[in-house]
């Protein structure tokens, strides 16, 4: 197979910079194919001292969390970073902001089974030694359910242990 050539002079000489991730004519310059989208992690850090820290924050995402890891959480406490006590009109400020965090997270009852579906898998969890992959599976599985309304009338027991067998199967843990 020929390899490609430059659309602007015609040469074959077509490179690649691995760093930027662009593909360009080694004669005349021409950008071939621009930046290609990066799907590694981000190991920058932005501090303010521009340090290069390459720390990441926060837990990874997760489907064996409710929320799946991503929920705010507003420190109870008055206090700043620093830990020097909030000025009157900031106080007002971050309670005003404790309200709306709270009524904006749901308390739908699909949302409290899932929670008690999700707690239930962690008990299972520590009680049978279970691979991380496999209880992922299962969470994902007991979601598209609960998602698909298959779980009203069914205790969450009974669905959580369907989950986790049908996760077991699907990652074939089990062979029968």
């Amino acid at each position: 197979m020929d390899a490609p050539s430059c659309a602007r002079c015609g040469k074959n000489s077509i490179l690649s910079d691995e760093v930027t991730g662009e593909q360009f004519c080694g004669k005349c310059g021409y950008v071939i194919d621009g930046k290609s989208q990066e799907s590694g992690p981000e190991w920058r850090s932005f501090q303010k001292d521009g340090g290069a820290d390459p720390a990441r924050t926060g837990a990874p995402s997760s489907l064996m969390i409710h929320d799946m890891g991503l929920s705010t959480v507003i420190n109870p406490i008055n206090k700043d970073a620093s830990g020097k006590p909030l000025s009157t009109s900031m106080k007002s400020t971050i309670e005003r902001l404790r309200t709306w965090d709270s009524r904006s997270q749901v308390h739908a009852p699909v949302d409290r089974n899932l929670r008690q579906a999700l707690s239930d898998l962690n008990k299972l969890k520590d009680k049978v030694s279970i691979p991380a992959n496999v209880l992922e599976k299962a969470a994902y599985i007991y979601r598209k359910a609960l998602e698909k309304k298959l779980v009203r009338g069914r205790s969450i027991s009974a669905m959580i242990a369907a989950s986790l067998y049908a996760a077991c199967r699907i990652l074939k843990l089990l062979e029968l």
